[in-house]
């Protein structure tokens, strides 16, 4: 049986929805691509991905991390451009990944991630749970 699903959308809230709009707005780097509502906006991260911004309280949830080339420096624009705050450490797990959280300024937990695999990706053992990695706490804010 084949995938059913079509797409896939991410609905994030924030009170201050002009805020909202200009931070996400510089953090994908473009306005939002679709508008129904006045307190409610989309950008089609992907195709069939849709990130949605919202006015209203926000939840506290799992990060929504997004694939970047170079986390280090993604980490540093998230700092210094976008205000981003509890910016954590960067995470590398080796011949995996590599990652790094922050919530946006409204409570929203993001982050950015790495690939550190150019074919499959490595799992002897289990992923971070081999014996390459050295066993530092993982950030999962």
């Amino acid at each position: 049986m084949g995938a059913w699903f079509t797409g896939v959308t991410v609905q994030l809230l924030v009170p201050d929805f002009a805020g909202g709009v200009d931070f996400y707005s510089r953090l994908i780097g473009r306005p939002p691509d679709f508008e129904p509502h006045e307190d409610f906006v989309e950008w089609e991260v992907l195709p069939g991905f849709w990130l949605q911004l919202g006015e209203g309280t926000p939840r506290r949830a799992y990060p929504l991390r997004l694939a970047v080339d170079d986390v280090a420096a993604e980490r540093a624009r998230a700092e210094r451009e976008l205000g981003a705050h509890a910016v954590s450490a960067i995470q590398r797990i080796p011949g995996l990944v590599a990652f790094c959280n922050f919530d946006d300024p409204w409570g929203n937990r993001l982050g950015f991630y790495e690939r550190l695999f150019t074919e499959e990706p490595a799992v002897p053992g289990g992923s971070f749970r081999d014996e390459e990695w050295d066993g530092g706490a993982l950030d999962t804010r």
